[in-house]
């Protein structure tokens, strides 16, 4: 083949086009099926996986609460997987008066923030009070949490990512 040949140019405009459009299909992540969507968040009662993260709460009365996994899951990714959980428990009234005694409790900046599946079970109306002490004790400072205890309604709402059992739970 010469220079400048036509037949030349040609294999080369279809070779870059073939590279190009490959490359562009592939970038987009392909669409999720039912199967692979992450699933709706349950709420549970089951009050031990709390009980063993949270011991400061006491002896709560009741507990509902959800966890669900962080960003997408991946099979192709390997690694751990950050999980969030969020709560409403209802505190013994003993509880509420040990904590309002050990912990310097002010009013909250904000709302409690959870997971929908455990946005209704917050009570409306609450004089949320939070205490940077005792989200540094429960959490340890190892993972992010945020705790909202309404004393008159002795309700606790937590959420924390990756809250892991305490030592001797």
């Amino acid at each position: 083949m010469i220079p400048g040949d036509p037949r030349r140019t040609a294999v080369g405009v279809l070779l870059l086009v073939a590279l190009v459009g490959g490359c562009a299909g592939a970038a987009e992540p392909p669409s999720r099926t039912a199967s692979q969507q992450p699933p709706e968040v349950k709420v549970e009662r089951d009050r031990k996986p709390v009980e063993e993260r949270f011991p400061q709460f006491g002896n709560f009365t009741g507990v509902e609460w959800a966890a669900v996994p962080l960003g997408t899951a991946d099979s192709r990714v390997p690694g751990p997987t950050d999980i969030r959980i969020s709560g409403v428990a209802t505190l013994a009234k003993a509880d509420v008066q040990r904590l309002l005694k050990e912990y310097d409790w002010v009013a909250a900046e904000v709302p409690p923030d959870v997971l929908g599946g455990i946005a209704p079970k917050v009570p409306k109306g609450a004089e949320w009070r939070t205490s940077e002490e005792f989200t540094s004790e429960v959490t340890r400072n190892v993972y992010t949490g945020s705790f909202h205890l309404d004393p008159r309604a002795g309700v606790m709402v937590f959420d924390a990512v990756n809250p892991s059992p305490a030592k001797g739970s």
